[in-house]
């Protein structure tokens, strides 16, 4: 293990936290999905092409860590390609392996689910930025239903049980 590794995880998930910020994820997925925009090659580079590469770049480290049962470093690094995407992607889901509480037991399917929440917001972003700055229509999220609210029930009034006279 590099002393920069050893440094990292040698800190409690809060110190990451406080170092890296409520970002840190986030951060290291965007440049993993620069990095696949970067290496696409100039000629014929679009947004559908680049969402492809790091679609399959994404979906190729899932399946890794999708195996692990028993999480260690060794299963953490299994089969990692030897690309800048993949290390980035991967750096993603170790650094939220390691900033996710220690107390109530950490799964790699909350990383896989963290990460994944976070690599389709990035995506959802791109494509809002790529009508912008091309002038595309933008394609509008479907709506949700407005919750319907109930309206307190009224209460009725007791009949006057009192005669007159």
């Amino acid at each position: 293990m590099s002393w920069e590794a050893n440094r990292w995880t040698a800190k409690t998930p809060a110190e990451l936290y406080h170092t890296l910020g409520p970002h840190g994820v986030d951060e290291l997925v965007r440049k993993f999905l620069a990095t696949c925009w970067r290496e696409l090659p100039a000629e014929g580079r679009t947004l559908a092409l680049a969402i492809q590469c790091a679609r399959t770049v994404f979906d190729r480290n899932m399946a890794v860590w999708a195996k692990i049962k028993k999480p260690g470093p060794e299963h953490f690094f299994a089969d990692l390609q030897p690309h800048e995407t993949d290390h980035l992607m991967r750096q993603a889901m170790v650094t939220c392996w390691m900033m996710m509480p220690r107390t109530g037991g950490r799964e790699v399917k909350d990383v896989r689910r963290i990460v994944g929440e976070i690599f389709d917001r990035n995506l959802a972003a791109w494509q809002e930025d790529d009508a912008t700055f091309t002038g595309k229509k933008r394609s509008t999220p479907p709506k949700k239903a407005a919750p319907k609210v109930k309206k307190p029930a009224t209460k009725k009034k007791p009949a006057n049980t009192k005669k007159s006279r």
